[in-house]
């Protein structure tokens, strides 16, 4: 068990990597989504996962018909407009009673 002072420690560390590849992503990998996944509020990799464009916009279509998908067009601070597509899953679905969210970053460029 880690101390209070090394859990926000290590909390503040993967925030700012995260943050740091979200902010990055479209310049380094412009053909790519990030998807971001959550288990009852606890980040499964502490970096997102690349996934292929076609599949990201795939999996929010498919997911969309059975569970909750919100979508949110924003610009990032360097400027970039991203699409955020946010798959909430119905309960159950997943293990027990597990809520699980799925968030897909995509340069709003390749939306077309």
């Amino acid at each position: 068990m880690t101390s209070q002072t090394a859990s926000a420690y290590y909390s503040a560390h993967f925030k700012a990597l995260r943050e740091y590849a979200a902010r990055t992503a479209a310049g380094h990998w412009p053909n790519k989504a990030l998807q971001y996944t959550s288990l009852t509020g606890r980040h499964l990799q502490p970096f997102p996962q690349k996934v292929r464009l076609d599949s990201a916009k795939a999996a929010v279509r498919k997911l969309g018909k059975d569970h909750t998908v919100h979508e949110y067009d924003i610009v990032a601070r360097d400027g970039v407009a991203l699409r955020i597509a946010a798959v909430y899953f119905a309960p159950g679905f997943w293990s027990g009673d597990a809520e699980v969210i799925e968030v897909y970053e995509i340069p709003a460029e390749n939306l077309a």
